[in-house]
Formats: C-alpha cells, sequence, structure tokens
C-alpha cells in the first residue's frame, strides 16, 4: 500500500492581469507596504495593500512616479514587530483582461465536402441548383 500526502493539480496560466498585480504585489512589499489580496488576484477585484502611516507618503510617492492613482480605504490598525500600529488600506484598480476571442471553425464543419442527399433534392425543388 503506497500512502499519498498530497495531490499536485495544475493550475492555469496566470493572465496577464494576475501577472501584473503579482509583479505589483512583489514591489509593494519591498515599499514595505502589506498585500492583503489572496493570489492569484481574481478577474473582478481590486489590488488591495495596507500602509503604516510611517511608510504612507512614501510609498504613495513611488506609486504617483509610475503613474498609479490608489483609491484609500479604511484607516484602522494591525500589528507590526510585536506592536500596535496605525495604517491605512488602499486599492488598486488594475484593467481588466480583454475578452478571450473566439475562433473559428474550419474543417468540415465550416465548409462540408460533399451535400446533403435531401439538401440537393431541395435545392432543386427550390430551383436553386440546375436539374441533371
Amino acid at each position: 500500500m503506497q500512502l499519498r500526502l498530497f495531490t499536485v493539480h495544475q493550475m492555469a496560466p496566470l493572465t496577464e492581469r494576475q501577472q501584473k498585480a503579482e509583479g505589483l504585489a512583489r514591489w509593494l512589499k519591498n515599499l514595505g507596504a502589506f498585500v492583503t489580496n489572496p493570489m492569484p488576484l481574481a478577474g473582478n477585484q481590486r489590488l488591495r495593500f495596507d500602509v503604516l502611516h510611517t511608510d504612507r507618503n512614501a510609498v504613495l510617492a513611488k506609486l504617483a512616479e509610475q503613474g498609479w492613482a490608489p483609491i484609500q480605504g479604511t484607516i484602522h490598525q494591525r500589528f507590526h514587530r510585536d506592536e500596535l500600529v496605525p495604517c491605512t488600506t488602499f486599492e488598486l484598480d488594475l484593467p481588466m483582461d480583454p475578452p478571450p476571442v473566439q475562433n473559428l471553425i474550419h474543417g468540415e464543419i465550416a465548409t462540408p465536402a460533399k451535400t446533403d442527399v435531401e439538401l440537393q433534392g431541395m435545392r432543386r425543388y427550390l430551383g436553386l441548383e440546375a436539374k441533371k
């Protein structure tokens, strides 16, 4: 008997929006912010992050330099280095992914090689096809 401790599931590849969210999350973490969204980011969510009040001006300045306009949320407190410190929640609205492109149907369904006998008879009856 073989014991299995875990199962490996393959995930779908990340969309452009999710890749951008992951990169922003790493960048914000390096700036001292705390990303609160689970990753990968869901399609309808904004990227949420907390910033301590001591780091807020620096983080917002860096975001403004990159062209981001965060939406300010609630002001609350969080534990940081065994202290309860004030922080603010911000959200970034990432652009949505473009809708998937629908593939065109090729092959027998789009262009049948032979027409059906009943279809040929109907065309002859309607005068759409020359009688043989």
